[in-house]
């Protein structure tokens, strides 16, 4: 499987190219197992706590090595500077100085 080469659009969302499609609203039933089933929204996910808490995990060794394989990963020329904005971005809110290292490595600014 080759991600770097598409000829179709990717089948998940939100998709930077289509349009988030929200499902239709469906009904929840009032029935009751052993009490009343709520439906509610998660007030604030945080979905990058447990990755920044993973990479501080690691040793310092791996913690290289694991810049490393990423600075590798968006110094690909295919890698456009939009895509190596947002990675840098998912990682520096997961763990700020890890963002930081990958930029430097980048040579991009601590803007991204």
């Amino acid at each position: 499987m080759n991600f770097m080469h598409r000829d179709e659009e990717v089948n998940y969302f939100p998709s930077r190219y289509d349009p988030v499609r929200h499902a239709e609203r469906y009904p929840i039933p009032p029935a009751i197992c052993t009490g009343s089933r709520e439906r509610c929204a998660v007030e604030k996910e945080n979905d990058f706590k447990q990755p920044g808490e993973r990479y501080r995990s690691f040793a310092p060794d791996r913690q290289d090595r694991f810049v490393r394989r990423w600075v590798d990963a968006l110094s690909d020329p295919r890698v456009t500077h939009e895509i190596r904005s947002a990675w840098i971005s998912y990682w520096s809110q997961a763990d700020r100085s890890f963002g930081q290292k990958i930029a430097f490595h980048l040579n991009l600014g601590p803007s991204i």
